[in-house]
């Protein structure tokens, strides 16, 4: 199958914006390549590349140095907005997914590529952690590889997520990051392998833990912000066990409920709380469910309409979305009840980008603070 017009376009465009992706990355953060046996960057026959997905340029890292750019699925939404809908359409190879669906024509798409000669490029926890450990893992990515045959490359992404996690709203300087490539499912074995089989392989290759990294190599992260965001994924406080009462400013977080106050220190730790990491404080509040469930939880947001026909924003205006007796009351410039039984799919997206799916309407409100609660709930898979 032959490369389509868009594709040869497209190829001539990132093989000249190469050398400034390089400079561009170099700048972002210092990083460090290890290749196992059977890889290689100049390769030309296609493969499934998978990685974990650690911040927010690893997208760009990852395939970066593959002389065969690969087609890379991501979040429909980097299609409908303006600031990356001419990038992602226009320059470079990318394909839509919906998070948390099933998607046929995604599928069909990644075949198609394939077919024309191109390697893809998936991160199959759909999109970067919050937390710091490689999450759920979609099983439709192994259904995908094992329809395919072809060899299967993962790259361990390791240092990225205290560089810049994508909870904070402050700069860390010293940003470092290392891409551990291996050839992890010659494409021989695919056919002699389940499906189960393939997803225990690929989990198992592609699982970080920040801060395991991060207490063997302690990395240095200087900012005067390096707290701030955190109250956007955490919602209980260990000390006291109070929802919603965290605050963070500067390099400090404190509960409101019992004034407990720590920091976060220049490698990425929480001083003077029970959990100095952000994995072990959300296995704990995971276990308030039923208390989350029955909380109040309110904040201001921005509202738009993601219209399917144009995929273009229609923005609704300023709003504050209240959580309370499983609804979202939203006032201002929308006034309207919303109960949670109805809602579909309910995702965060970039920092707090809170959106789904109400009466045939795709809602996307830009959240001011907490949208780990909000999501959870919504649904309890994330």
């Amino acid at each position: 199958m032959k490369r389509t017009k868009l594709d040869r376009r497209q190829d001539f465009i990132m093989n000249i914006m190469r050398p400034i992706a390089k400079l561009w990355m170099r700048k972002d953060s210092r990083r460090k390549v290890f290749l196992g046996e059977g890889v290689s960057f100049k390769r030309m026959e296609p493969a499934v590349i998978l990685a974990n997905h650690t911040f927010m340029f690893d997208v760009i890292h990852v395939p970066l140095r593959f002389k065969k750019v690969p087609f890379i699925v991501a979040n429909q939404t980097l299609f409908k907005k303006k600031a990356t809908k001419f990038l992602v359409t226009q320059v470079a190879h990318v394909i839509s997914k919906a998070k948390g669906q099933s998607d046929t024509s995604t599928v069909r798409d990644l075949l198609s590529a394939v077919k024309r000669g191109y390697p893809i490029l998936i991160f199959p926890e759909g999109d970067t952690t919050f937390y710091g450990e490689t999450n759920y893992i979609e099983e439709s990515t192994m259904k995908l590889i094992k329809k395919l045959e072809i060899d299967v490359i993962t790259c361990n992404v390791r240092g990225g997520y205290l560089s810049k996690p994508r909870w904070a709203t402050g700069k860390r300087k010293n940003r470092y990051a290392e891409f551990h490539y291996s050839l992890t499912i010659p494409k021989e074995k695919i056919k002699d392998l389940s499906v189960d089989e393939i997803n225990e392989i690929i989990k198992k290759a592609l699982y970080h833990n920040a801060y395991d990294f991060q207490r063997e190599k302690m990395i240095p992260h200087l900012g005067k912000k390096l707290a701030e965001g955190l109250e956007d994924v955490l919602y209980v406080c260990p000390i006291c066990e109070s929802l919603h009462t965290l605050e963070t400013k500067g390099n400090t977080i404190k509960c409101t409920n019992c004034h407990t106050e720590g920091y976060m220190d220049k490698f990425g730790f929480i001083q003077n709380f029970k959990y100095d990491n952000l994995i072990d404080w959300n296995k704990f509040q995971r276990n308030y469910k039923n208390e989350l469930k029955n909380s109040t939880v309110e904040t201001k947001a921005l509202l738009s309409y993601v219209n399917e026909e144009t995929q273009e924003m229609d923005q609704v205006g300023e709003v504050t979305l209240k959580y309370l007796n499983q609804q979202f009351l939203v006032s201002g410039s929308l006034n309207e009840t919303i109960d949670l039984k109805e809602i579909k799919n309910p995702t965060i997206t970039i920092r707090r980008d809170f959106a789904f799916y109400y009466q045939n309407k795709n809602y996307l409100f830009k959240l001011e603070h907490y949208g780990a609660a909000f999501l959870r709930v919504a649904q309890d898979k994330y």
